[in-house]
């Protein structure tokens, strides 16, 4: 009789954990990654351009006056800045 009651016990036990952890752990509300690469998170584009070649240039010319850049992996090649620095990097790309 010890040996069923220590069984239920011992499963009891681990079914309580299991729904303790699922209450405060299981509730992974995260979105699903991105593998298409199309979003970017907090930047903003400034730019298109077709060749790698030209987001390097303009990445490398916002970077040279102060502006945090970088490009995307795919083309058409994005280059993007935080929100914070989009005008400054706007005008940066007109001159």
């Amino acid at each position: 009789m010890t040996a069923i009651y220590q069984t239920v016990v011992v499963f009891g036990v681990i079914g309580l954990l299991a729904l303790a952890l699922r209450y405060f752990v299981g509730n992974d509300k995260r979105p699903v990654p991105d593998l298409e690469g199309t979003d970017f998170g907090l930047l903003s584009e400034v730019a298109i351009v077709p060749t790698e070649e030209a987001a390097n240039v303009l990445v490398r010319k916002l970077k040279a006056n102060g502006v945090r850049a970088t490009r995307s992996r795919n083309a058409p090649y994005r280059v993007m800045v935080f929100p914070a620095d989009v005008a400054n990097a706007r005008l940066v790309l007109r001159s």
